[in-house]
C-alpha cells in the first residue's frame, strides 16, 4: 500500500520519513555509491525542503519498505539542478505538466517480488501510485533518474520509461534519466507484471493535490 505524504506535514509522519531516508542513505551512499549528503543515518539533501510529495510504499506489517519524492519540474528539481549531464546537451526539462520522482529507492531485504512476471511490489506499487496522482492532478508525464539495474529489471517486465539520453556513470553506477507517460497504458502495464487490481493509495492518503 502506499502512504501519501505532503512535505509541510512531514512532522506527522516522522517514523515513516525516518525509514525512507535511512533506505536512501543505504541505496544511493552505500550501495551505489553516489556523491550525496549524509547526516548520521540518513541521505537528505535541499530537495527536500522545498516540501515535495512523498510515496512510501508500506507493507502488513506498517514497515516502509521504499519511497521516492515528486516535485514539479517548473521549480528546482534534481534532473534538471544536479544530473543535468544525463540530459542532451542543453535540454531542460520544464512544464506544469511533467513533474520529477526522485530517491527511488527500496530496501532489498523487506521487498518481495509478486505477479507473474515476478515484479518487486514496491515498485509496482510506486508505479501504481504515481500514474493514479498524476492522472489526478492532470500531468502528461514523469521523469526520474534511475540506474541500470532498474532499468534492466523494468525492462524484463514490461514497465520501463522511455531513456531521455545515454546513460552516464553516476559513482558506481551507470544512470538514466527516462520519461513516464501518465495513463492507461502505463497502469495495465504494471497491473500485468504485479496482478494488483484497484488503487494502491491508502484512503487517509487519497487527498487531492495541487498541481
Amino acid at each position: 500500500m502506499i502512504r501519501l505524504i505532503r512535505g509541510v506535514d512531514r512532522r506527522n509522519f516522522a517514523r515513516e520519513l525516518d525509514a525512507f531516508h535511512r533506505i536512501r542513505k543505504h541505496v544511493f551512499f552505500e550501495m551505489f555509491r553516489w556523491d550525496v549528503s549524509v547526516i548520521n543515518s540518513w541521505e537528505i539533501d535541499g530537495y527536500d525542503a522545498l516540501d515535495p510529495v512523498y510515496l512510501l510504499s508500506v507493507n502488513e506489517a506498517r514497515q516502509v519498505v521504499g519511497g521516492l519524492r515528486l516535485l514539479p519540474t517548473t521549480g528546482f528539481n534534481m534532473l534538471n539542478d544536479t544530473f543535468p549531464q544525463l540530459l542532451p546537451e542543453g535540454k531542460r526539462i520544464e512544464s506544469p505538466l511533467i513533474w520529477e520522482s526522485s530517491r527511488f529507492s527500496i530496501d532489498p531485504a523487506a521487498d518481495i517480488q509478486i505477479g507473474p512476471k515476478r515484479i518487486s511490489r514496491a515498485i509496482a506499487e510506486l508505479g501504481l501510485g504515481m500514474n493514479e496522482i498524476g492522472a489526478r492532478i492532470g500531468l502528461s508525464h514523469i521523469v526520474t533518474v534511475y540506474d541500470a539495474t532498474l532499468h534492466r529489471h523494468l525492462s524484463r517486465v514490461g514497465c520501463a520509461g522511455q531513456p531521455i539520453g545515454e546513460p552516464k556513470r553516476v559513482g558506481a553506477s551507470l544512470a538514466y534519466a527516462v520519461f513516464y507517460e501518465v495513463g492507461a497504458a502505463a497502469e495495465t502495464a504494471v497491473r500485468e507484471a504485479s496482478g494488483i487490481e484497484g488503487s494502491v493509495l491508502e484512503p487517509e492518503g487519497a487527498l487531492p493535490i495541487a498541481a
